[in-house]
């Protein structure tokens, strides 16, 4: 099983969060680039398969501070050797997909084709409804509503030109939202001709290309987290994305990978056993004692769920199949469900054998809380998983 951490790096500790505004003092930001830097270092020795970051906007508040995640990839990248970096993830939606496919490339050749790609369609709807706003599109819950499909129809279309831009030397697109290039582009120059592509005689440009392509072939290893829905399972199936599963119900989760490994057949794509090419998505803390992880685990995943993702509707992630009425977003809750890893290598591993023996999957998104949780406390988390439990499930 390969881990990846997922930063979701506060800005503040857990005191100054509380205090308000933690996000727009400077020396947070810098203390937070500082942990950062030494985890990312620590993780890249202890051999850790990847590190990524989330993208979100406008966050006074301290949490997730991480409006440009290829950026702060590229900043740990150039800090480490062998460690893969990678976002989880850009919200395709709100992105210019071909500027996007250009900023990847570039990073995957400065990290020497240590770059990974996630791609998400947003759900955080204050930033998302602004900065969508040129698109026309939102946040979105995955309700089947018009403004869920016209921001599934926007994402598809976004990946669809990403994908050609990386993979083919030049390009055409007509669709809903672009039109490349735009009809009647007149480019008479010479050299377009003579050494690159796409002119035709009367000096119009019929196709384009990016350039740098992406250092790995045909691309880096793309992801989808926080995934949940069968339609979401299908077309990562389909295109050979790796879905990151949120949600702590067995049967659920059994369906999902049984979806995603028969469409991904259908799709040509081979035969795969249960669990290839998913990953799951866990809290994870470990400490040689219990109270104590749990003591910070509760200040870091805890009190963001309670205060963040909770109210936000994430609760659905921990409900089980045929249940109804409110689910709580207490760390108890999100403990007895199964979303909290957290205790000591031996408490761990158990939890992972029962996961490996029911589903497998070959990814595990460890979600770290740097700010709320103490470098220290997250250094030594980091060295127990690498010890004393990952040795058990290579």
């Amino acid at each position: 099983m390969k881990s990846i951490l997922f930063y979701l790096p506060t800005v503040g500790s857990h005191a100054q969060v509380q205090r308000g505004m933690a996000g727009v003092n400077p020396q947070n930001y810098q203390n937070m680039l500082r942990q950062l830097t030494r985890q990312a270092q620590a993780a890249d020795e202890l051999g850790y398969w990847g590190l990524s970051f989330t993208e979100h906007h406008f966050h006074t508040e301290g949490f997730e501070v991480s409006n440009n995640p290829i950026m702060l990839g590229l900043y740990l990248g150039m800090q480490t050797r062998h460690i893969r970096v990678g976002q989880m993830a850009n919200v395709l939606p709100l992105h210019n997909p071909l500027r996007l496919a250009e900023d990847l490339a570039m990073l995957d050749h400065m990290t020497r084709g240590r770059a990974f790609v996630g791609i998400a369609r947003g759900f955080q709807k204050r930033w998302a409804d602004i900065m969508g706003q040129v698109y026309g599109v939102g946040g979105t819950l995955s309700d089947a509503g018009e403004r869920d499909r016209r921001n599934r129809a926007l994402f598809e279309e976004h990946w669809e030109i990403i994908k050609k831009a990386w993979t083919t030397e030049t390009f055409t697109h007509s669709g809903e939202q672009w039109t490349i290039p735009v009809p009647d582009l007149e480019f008479p120059y010479e050299a377009v001709r003579r050494y690159g592509r796409g002119l035709d005689e009367n000096g119009v440009i019929r196709e384009v290309g990016i350039a740098p392509k992406p250092y790995q072939r045909p691309h880096p290893p793309v992801f989808q987290p926080f995934s949940f829905s069968e339609d979401t399972f299908r077309f990562c199936a389909r295109e050979g994305v790796v879905p990151i599963l949120m949600n702590t119900d067995d049967q659920i989760v059994a369906r999902l990978m049984d979806i995603y490994r028969e469409e991904a057949e259908a799709a040509g794509h081979g035969t795969l056993r249960r669990g290839e090419r998913v990953g799951v998505m866990k809290d994870v803390l470990v400490s040689r004692d219990s109270g104590e992880a749990h003591h910070w685990a509760s200040r870091g995943g805890g009190f963001i769920f309670e205060n963040w993702f909770g109210p936000m509707g994430f609760t659905e992630a921990l409900r089980a199949t045929g249940e109804t009425g409110p689910i709580g977003s207490d760390y108890k809750t999100l403990v007895d469900r199964g979303l909290e890893w957290v205790g000591t290598p031996d408490d761990i591993n158990r939890m992972i054998e029962k996961l490996v023996e029911r589903h497998d999957p070959e990814y595990l998104l460890q979600c770290q809380y740097s700010g709320l949780i103490p470098h220290d406390v997250q250094l030594r988390s980091l060295e127990l998983w690498a010890t004393e439990i990952a040795p058990n499930w290579l």
